[in-house]
């Protein structure tokens, strides 16, 4: 049985080298994933809760999870910070481990960049479906954010006018926009936004498309500006995946109160009253500005229950929600994302003679 090591580089330069048609297998293995995940009852039993390890300030997690065809083990280290600066690192220390349906190890994969890949690719299970994206607001500046914006260009770079980053720090916004370089994309339609020139609000009202990708602790900005008469004129798409803790929240709850509540000025342009996630236990768990709302798993919908009608064509007014309603949705993450993503990347590797391969493993 042979062994497939993807260092980050080589798992950077498959992942920049991702088109339309090459990006779909991969989309589709992650929507497969997510809707056994959601559909099948017994699944959820076989995707144990991370177990965190907090050794002198080196704080490990390790995430297994499994499916029908892979078994695997993420591990994350988060670098404790320096006693003399307080700094911490930057990015996260990270191993995906693969393994087949028997518990033989098929691959071993650099995390780092991968994990941000699933999580935005996550976000696109839905953002593909979008028919007006001609104004994308990203607020944040690391690999969240650039994968939310490659992602973006590959699957709609025709339809995008224009992508703003909204970051505190100027410099690591000039850094993303370096990164989009690096990759090979673009960046004639990014640009920073310029709080001495121009109104945050206006903005945010402007745009069709809201990526949330920072670890906030306080709302990115106030419900009332997207509830006015103008603003309510637009519907949106919005997601949220920079908060994993309960103190955390990118979207303020107000406003999320407004979306589930069947009685309030947006309840036509939600399908159902309910936010998309992308596990319902874990947004409970961890989803602080859905908490911090109130919002309970009724009023949640799992992205694979999404697909699987869409797919299905049972439920009526799902297709135009997705085109042009108001959605938001929020993501914490899961194991399995990890797996799917993960397994379809060593194949990818094998059509492409890319990383190192050990016989006899």
């Amino acid at each position: 049985m042979s062994l497939t090591v993807l260092t980050d580089r080589t798992v950077t330069g498959l992942l920049t080298s991702l088109t339309a048609p090459t990006l779909q297998p991969i989309l589709t293995s992650l929507g497969s994933a997510l809707t056994t995940y959601a559909l099948d009852g017994a699944e959820k039993a076989h995707q144990p809760h991370r177990a965190v390890v907090n050794r002198s300030g080196q704080v490990s997690l390790f995430m297994p999870s499994s499916t029908t065809s892979h078994i695997g083990t993420k591990m994350v280290g988060v670098t404790p910070a320096d006693k003399q600066t307080s700094k911490t690192a930057a990015g996260l220390n990270s191993v995906l481990t693969l393994c087949d349906e028997t518990g033989r190890a098929v691959g071993v994969l650099n995390a780092a960049g991968l994990t941000a890949f699933r999580t935005a690719l996550g976000i696109m299970l839905l953002y593909r479906f979008r028919e007006v994206t001609d104004s994308i607001v990203v607020f944040g500046a690391g690999k969240q954010a650039l994968w939310h914006i490659l992602l973006a260009l590959v699957l709609k770079g025709d339809a995008i006018r224009e992508i703003v980053v909204v970051n505190r720090s100027r410099e690591r916004a000039e850094h993303l926009l370096q990164s989009v370089e690096q990759s090979g994309a673009s960046t004639d339609k990014i640009r920073i936004f310029d709080a001495e020139k121009e109104s945050l609000e206006d903005v945010v009202t402007a745009a069709d498309v809201l990526f949330c990708t920072t670890p906030s602790t306080t709302p990115l900005f106030p419900a009332s500006w997207l509830l006015t008469d103008k603003a309510r004129r637009k519907t949106r798409f919005i997601s949220m995946i920079g908060s994993y803790r309960l103190d955390m929240q990118e979207i303020d709850p107000d406003y999320l109160r407004k979306v589930v509540d069947v009685g309030s000025e947006l309840a036509k342009d939600v399908l159902g009253a309910q936010v998309a996630v992308d596990t319902r236990d874990g947004c409970l768990a961890e989803a602080g500005e859905l908490a911090k709302a109130g919002i309970e798993g009724d009023k949640m919908r799992e992205v694979g229950e999404i697909l699987d009608a869409q797919e299905k064509g049972s439920e009526a007014g799902l297709d135009a929600w997705l085109k042009r309603g108001l959605v938001v949705y929020k993501s914490v993450g899961i194991g399995i994302m990890d797996i799917a993503v993960g397994s379809s990347l060593l194949d990818l590797a094998q059509k492409e003679g890319a990383g190192t391969t050990v016989e006899d493993f």
